[in-house]
């Protein structure tokens, strides 16, 4: 029996956590295959199957391999649940999946008593307000991001009149809480509202009662599959007022997928493939070499939880699943000393993440980001310039205005960054 058997056979026998004496780390994934989230989730699945590939070719975690059993599913809640099941009985040492957060819902009483770190790309806020005690995000969540949209559209632009198109599921309800709590904030009027199916092709109707109503600007909150049929219907209208959405639009399969109507949507990405960071570029170059198509939102997602795994488990010091929830949720993750999270990040006791955002304006099929935002509200905006203005001023908003239909195009190249006070 050579040393390092012995040793961990005595682990064993001592009564060590049964993951510290594997010579592999098992994770599973449970993410959207078929159905309205196939894009989301098979964005979120390349995503930690390249992060897996990138850690096992550096050496793995503490000298030991990362290794997935993969749960393809249907956008479906019991198919999710009854995915997660068995997911759960192979005790993996943390489960990647579902994206949507109606499924993240559906599947969370399964792993609430197990102990196993359980990473959603969900993004509605009421996930997190169940109080799982092993759940963390992938992604900014609305309580976050809602903010910062809102912000953007009030300041931004100052409509007077304001259309409010959401999905009507548990993303979309939430997201629709989330907003007018803020737009209220801000005295900006939703003069016209409007619930979209899951799943809906048909906006016809809709997109003619939205022009009839003669609102200054729309604000939607969709999913990516709804979000692609809109905004062909909007350009087949000839719908010509500044529209703005959450960072799915700004995702490649979407902007694709419009054919050219999503040009000129103004954005806010709670993460970005184009942010003018040496390590997202890094990352989307790697992406791209080998799946030969630009990520989006959700392989960001899918990567980041699969590299947080390796950080939490590396400072940590050994491979135990209460240890490890302790020390993300402690550590404020500098992104200089961890690179392969693309950002600076940090966890509340909920599981909430708290990380940079951007502003973006789509043009030539492509995000092009105006601003970086640090924290969850307002703030000063640092211009290409260097002059540091307030986001609530004129000149935030003729910002704003110049990437506007028939305005000359803003200064985009410098990205300028938002700071709050």
């Amino acid at each position: 029996m050579t040393p390092r058997t012995l040793l961990r056979t005595l682990c064993c026998l001592a009564g060590a956590a049964a993951l510290a004496c594997h010579a592999q780390i098992p994770l599973a994934g449970v993410t959207e295959a078929t159905g309205p989230g196939a894009l989301a989730g098979t964005g979120f699945k390349n995503g930690y199957r390249m992060a897996i590939d990138e850690v096992n070719g550096s050496g793995g975690v503490l000298g030991q391999k990362l290794v997935l059993t993969q749960f393809d599913i249907d956008t479906k809640p019991d198919a999710a649940k009854e995915a997660m099941v068995q997911a759960v009985a192979g005790k993996p040492f943390a489960i990647l999946g579902p994206v949507f957060s109606g499924l993240t819902l559906a599947t969370m009483p399964v792993t609430t008593a197990t102990g196993i770190p359980h990473f959603t790309g969900g993004e509605a806020a009421s996930l997190t307000r169940k109080f799982h005690p092993t759940l963390l995000r992938s992604s900014l969540s609305q309580t976050a991001s809602a903010p910062r949209l809102a912000s953007f559209v009030a300041y931004g632009l100052e409509p007077r009149g304001l259309a409010l198109m959401f999905i009507d599921n548990d993303l979309g309800r939430d997201g629709k809480a989330a907003l007018s709590e803020v737009f209220k904030r801000r005295n900006t009027n939703v003069s016209f509202e409007r619930a979209i199916k899951p799943g809906q092709t048909d906006f016809s109707k809709d997109v003619t009662d939205l022009i009839n109503a003669q609102t200054d600007a729309l604000l939607f909150y969709t999913t990516e599959t709804e979000a692609i049929g809109l905004l062909k219907e909007l350009r087949k209208q000839g719908f010509s007022k500044p529209v703005f959405s959450d960072g799915l639009v700004a995702a490649q399969t979407v902007i694709d997928g419009a054919q050219g109507a999503a040009e000129g949507v103004l954005a806010h990405m709670t993460a970005s493939v184009d942010a003018p960071t040496p390590q997202v570029q890094s990352f989307t170059a790697r992406y791209i070499a080998r799946y030969g198509a630009r990520p989006d939102h959700n392989a960001i997602k899918g990567f980041f939880a699969v590299q947080l795994i390796k950080a939490g488990l590396e400072l940590s010091g050994r491979v135990d699943q209460t240890q490890f929830l302790k020390t993300v949720k402690d550590t404020r993750f500098d992104v200089r000393k961890y690179p392969e999270l693309l950002s600076s990040t940090g966890y509340d006791f909920f599981g909430e993440l708290n990380r940079e955002s951007y502003f973006v304006v789509i043009r030539e099929g492509r995000p092009r980001v105006l601003a970086t935002m640090r924290s969850i509200e307002g703030g000063q905006v640092e211009l290409p310039n260097h002059s540091q203005i307030a986001m609530n001023s004129a000149e935030f908003r003729r910002t704003v205005a110049a990437t506007l239909p028939g305005a000359a195009s803003a200064p985009v190249s410098a990205h300028p960054i938002i700071k709050t006070k």
